[in-house]
């Protein structure tokens, strides 16, 4: 149940299913909101000039509010996996208004993400400066009025590179992840908010501790109701094997969208 609807899987064609069922929506409903945060494959390192056209026209139905304070997708020369997630979500809500929030910051592991959020902590992974950003992000939810006058659809979450790399935070990471999730849930009231994440997949010889935060990422999954863990095995990269390049991002967020229906189909 999701959204006050309950849709019932058909097979391979749910996501079809799924695209075509929703092309109704009262003008009054309040917006509905989607949150992208993270670190630096939720920022993005896809090229813009790389896109086509069509990949360049924002939905009508569609406002962004970036983590830079901009507005329009592409007032930036590169992007993250909104790009091939929002149309995907336009098309399944034409009629209804859709905000996407993104907050997201290189480098931050999830002691910067701490709803208490604790500087010395912080440093541990060289990310006090950057603040509190789940504060920040909460904060722009009310700037823009988004906690209570409108519904929040999913938060959407590329993370967990930087904790791979510190084997006393990646050992806090279940505890850390979850934390942050009930957070979600109580400050945006809403105790089965869906939370869709990407599995962190970075080349293991720099990120030593990969595989403890992997098993915190499907042990939070397999736990938590409303999680979806997506896999972002076969996602290119860039050079540097940490940043997805301009097509692994526009598969990681077709894998956003197919996540989300997978839940909104499910019994």
């Amino acid at each position: 149940m999701l959204f006050g609807l309950q849709i019932v899987r058909v097979g391979t064609l749910a996501f079809v299913l799924w695209l075509g069922a929703w092309s109704v929506g009262a003008q009054t409903e309040p917006p509905l909101v989607f949150i992208l945060a993270g670190q630096s494959n939720m920022v993005g390192q896809g090229v813009t000039a790389e896109l086509t056209a069509d990949q360049l026209i924002t939905p009508p139905n569609v406002t962004y509010l970036m983590e830079t304070g901009e507005t329009g997708l592409f007032d930036r020369v590169r992007f993250g996996p909104e790009v091939s997630l929002v149309p995907r979500l336009a098309q399944a809500w034409p009629d209804r208004e859709l905000i996407f929030v993104k907050h997201a910051v290189g480098g931050t592991s999830l002691l910067a993400w701490a709803p208490e959020w604790d500087a010395a902590r912080a440093e541990l992974t060289r990310n006090v400066e950057v603040g509190p950003l789940y504060t920040q992000l909460i904060a722009i939810l009310d700037r823009h009025e988004l906690r209570g006058d409108a519904e929040i659809g999913a938060v959407f979450w590329m993370q967990g590179e930087s904790d791979a790399r510190y084997p006393e935070v990646a050992a806090e990471y279940f505890n850390n992840l979850t934390t942050l999730i009930a957070a979600f849930r109580d400050d945006l009231q809403n105790t089965e908010l869906l939370f869709v994440m990407g599995r962190a997949n970075p080349s293991p010889e720099r990120y030593t501790e990969l595989p403890v935060v992997q098993r915190a990422q499907q042990r939070t999954g397999d736990e938590l109701a409303a999680v979806r863990l997506i896999d972002t095995e076969g996602l290119s990269k860039r050079e540097d094997g940490v940043h997805y390049d301009t097509a692994g991002l526009l598969e990681l967020g077709r894998r956003f969208a197919a996540a989300l229906a997978a839940e909104i189909h499910s019994p």
